[in-house]
């Protein structure tokens, strides 16, 4: 899962360093680049908490057996809301459909990640 989570890590900092690129060099795609970067910060920022609190879950459910804790969803959701809430309040800095499309990526990134790296090992057997 580690390795999972590494490349995933390593694609949205790819790409949020592409972004960068496009805000240095087209002056009309400004808004949409900074956006991206935006919103891939808050996914890399939801991502490492979840990462946090998993492993926090697990160690606790090792040392103490059962217990209920929640994974953190609001605060995973309050990220989101703030970094839209920031685009939606500069819109001439931040596009608000790209914040929040990129908000998304490094889960996203993880699912395919997966689902490649399992459909690869199947296939060997």
């Amino acid at each position: 899962m580690n390795e999972i989570f590494r490349k995933a890590m390593r694609s949205a900092l790819y790409l949020m360093s592409l972004c960068i690129v496009v805000w240095l060099l087209v002056p009309s795609l400004k808004a949409i680049a900074a956006g991206i970067v935006a919103g891939c910060a808050a996914s890399l920022f939801n991502a490492y908490l979840l990462r946090r609190r998993i492993d926090l879950l697990g160690q606790i459910v090792v040392d103490q057996g059962p217990r209920r804790m929640s994974i953190g969803m609001a605060g995973r959701l309050a990220t989101v809301l703030f970094v839209v809430m920031i685009a939606n309040k500069f819109p001439q800095h931040l596009n608000v459909a790209a914040t929040l499309s990129a908000s998304f990526f490094v889960q996203i990134a993880v699912f395919l990640i997966t689902a490649v790296t399992y459909s690869k090992h199947s296939g060997k057997g």
